[in-house]
């Protein structure tokens, strides 16, 4: 599905930005390891090279080297250090030597201290010409990488700015692709919904290709369904023929057979031609009296259809289409039930109006292919009994076509209860 695609997409854009964040803070990590490791190294060599040259001096080497950041001192012995050697004081002293090669060949040794509030120090001794050693203590031996930090908050920022465009130009990418998954969806439920080409040029060939499809299948359907509603009404001329020949049959029971099978073929093409003009109808929307346009329709079954619902409610429906939908509808509960009774309610979701029967009602089987052509229900529409399968699906037709819908199930009490919503303007 589209939405899927555009979250599968999206997700793919995170996972890459994830990569790159991670594989960012790793490379500007090491860089800033490197970065920090040679400044360390340049001070602490100025440092030692000019510690070396005040302590020739008869002075107080601690008073004139010591600052904030560095305690500096004289030791006659040499100074305790760990034995174990820690890898970035080792990198700093490597530095030292590299970079001042007077102290390439003194005694000297840095390493890692630990004090108050777990703050990181670095510390070191280096043998003086005269026996003594020079200490010192750097108290700014800091355990985060600021350039780090810097590189990883631009880089942070630059990823989720690229994931917002990515992730609008997506959903922009995708709308189109549900539209036409909607209309794909819709294709067949009612008249052709026409897409409109937009996106890339990909995306706009599909629409055109998509909208060409329902064109092609729209008209092979209608040009069917139209040659079969001539062929239906161009039988209707022999069947007549054939009706006025039966009066001139002798023997009378003879001339009943043939004249109930003309009249049962002739119900047959009625049925079969409202249900292929159903497919190809025109109609237009308009403001109609529900209650009226009903009591119009009931009015074929004045002794066995009743109505129920208030004296007026007007609505916009495609008048023509639900006429001939609640003939059907009632024509069939009063055929198979004995009896209708049609509700009009205004709810929620607009008008709804229900057709109920007093029938055998349908099985859970027949109920799930009765909206299937010339199928009829068991034991309600076995062959003994009238009409041809064609009243509900000829209904549901004309109410999909225009945008209404059907819906058919049991009643509790036994029968068929049919509820149908008009089709909108």
């Amino acid at each position: 599905m589209p939405g899927g695609f555009v979250a599968r997409s999206i997700l793919v854009v995170v996972a890459v930005v994830v990569v790159q964040l991670l594989a960012s803070v790793a490379f500007y990590q090491a860089i800033d390891r490197q970065t920090l490791r040679e400044d360390h190294a340049r001070r602490i060599a100025e440092f030692l090279v000019v510690g070396d040259r005040v302590s020739r001096l008869e002075t107080d080497l601690s008073q004139i080297m010591t600052s904030r950041y560095l305690e500096a001192s004289i030791a006659d012995q040499k100074p305790a250090w760990p034995r174990t050697r820690e890898e970035n004081a080792e990198a700093i002293e490597g530095y030292v030597r590299q970079w001042e090669p007077s102290l390439a060949q003194r005694p000297m040794r840095l390493w890692g201290e630990t004090g108050p509030g777990g703050r990181r120090y670095l510390a070191g001794a280096m043998a003086l010409e005269d026996g003594r050693w020079l200490t010192f203590r750097s108290k700014d031996f800091p355990r985060s990488w600021p350039i780090a930090l810097r590189a990883v908050a631009m880089t942070l920022a630059f990823a989720l700015a690229c994931l917002v465009l990515g992730a609008v130009a997506l959903r922009q990418l995708g709308a189109p692709l549900r539209r036409l998954a909607e209309a794909a969806r819709q294709f067949g439920k009612g008249p052709p919904v026409l897409v409109k080409p937009e996106g890339p040029p990909e995306l706009a060939d599909l629409s055109h290709a998509f909208n060409d499809m329902q064109g092609r299948i729209t008209g092979l359907i209608e040009d069917e369904a139209r040659a079969m509603e001539a062929l239906s009404h161009d039988l209707r001329t022999p069947l007549s023929r054939l009706k006025l020949a039966s009066d001139l049959i002798g023997p009378k029971d003879v001339r009943g057979l043939v004249s109930d099978n003309v009249d049962e073929l002739e119900e047959m093409l009625r049925s079969l031609s409202a249900w292929l003009r159903a497919q190809h109808q025109p109609s237009t929307a308009e403001e109609t009296d529900l209650a009226a346009l009903m009591r119009d329709v009931l009015a074929r079954w004045p002794e066995t259809a009743a109505y129920e619902g208030p004296d007026s409610l007007m609505a916009v429906t495609h008048r023509g289409p639900l006429e001939q939908a609640l003939v059907q509808l009632i024509d069939n509960a009063v055929r198979h039930g004995g009896n209708a009774v049609v509700r009009l309610e205004a709810t929620e979701d607009g008008p709804l109006i229900t057709v109920l029967d007093n029938g055998p009602g349908l099985s859970s089987e027949s109920l799930a292919r009765v909206y299937e052509p010339f199928f009829r229900g068991d034991p309600a529409r076995a062959r003994d009994t009238a009409g041809f399968g064609l009243g509900i699906p000829t209904a549901d037709r004309l109410l999909r076509r225009f945008g209404g819908t059907l819906s058919i199930s049991n009643r509790e009490a036994g029968g068929l209860e049919a509820k149908l919503r008009p089709p909108s303007g």
